[in-house]
């Protein structure tokens, strides 16, 4: 899905293509909703945290409600029983083509032939796309580098923010790509990825991994 050259920036490709890779999960986690609800929204600002939406995907990467939201975000909630934390969160008009990149994941649909069925699908108007920029956020690392019991993260957790800008180029915007960015200045500039792609957005990584999930 995502080629970039250099080993730090591949081992964060990594938990990015990994998302979609995990089949999720219908069962809560073992602890209370209201702990899956706050890891769910920890990418978040602060001040976007208690108006978010939250759900948790089911085994087909349907959504099933947690909490209704009085902001434009929703948030996935982190799949219980597995290694990984991964938590996410994107715009309302936005989100509907991730809840469409898992479930076509759960049909064994990945790497290039998911996006290109979903550009496909776009095209045909099947999934609908917001003409104006569109806000993401996540966390996602080993699962034993964060505590529920207090909603914190180590380092050893990435956190970073997206733009999406669907079918724009790198140079459209007047950024780099993920294949001209110097390794020594991708936690300190932004930068496209996808370019050009559905799934274009700018990336907005954080200097030091956990900082924004403390």
């Amino acid at each position: 899905m995502f080629w970039y050259r250099s080993e730090a920036m591949t081992k964060t490709m990594l938990l990015i293509v990994a998302g979609f890779g995990l089949a999720p999960g219908s069962q809560a986690a073992p602890g209370s909703i209201d702990q899956e609800v706050a890891a769910a929204v920890l990418p978040l600002p602060d001040q976007l945290r208690n108006g978010a939406a939250v759900v948790r995907l089911n085994a087909a990467g349907y959504p099933e409600h947690l909490r209704k939201g009085t902001n434009t975000m929703v948030c996935i909630a982190n799949r219980p029983g597995i290694d990984r934390f991964d938590v996410r969160c994107y715009q309302e008009d936005f989100i509907g083509v991730v809840y469409r990149a898992f479930q076509l994941n759960a049909e064994g649909i990945r790497g290039e032939k998911q996006y290109d069925q979903i550009e496909a699908e776009i095209k045909a108007a099947k999934i609908s796309l917001p003409s104006h920029p569109s806000a993401g956020y996540r966390c996602a690392g080993p699962a034993k580098a964060y505590n529920a019991s207090t909603n914190t993260a180590t380092e050893e957790i990435y956190c970073w923010e997206s733009v999406h800008f669907p079918f724009r180029t790198a140079r459209e915007l007047g950024l780099m790509d993920e294949s001209e960015i110097p390794e020594n200045m991708q936690r300190r500039l932004p930068f496209v990825m996808s370019s050009g792609r559905y799934w274009s957005h700018v990336m907005i990584m954080h200097p030091n991994g956990g900082d924004h999930a403390h």
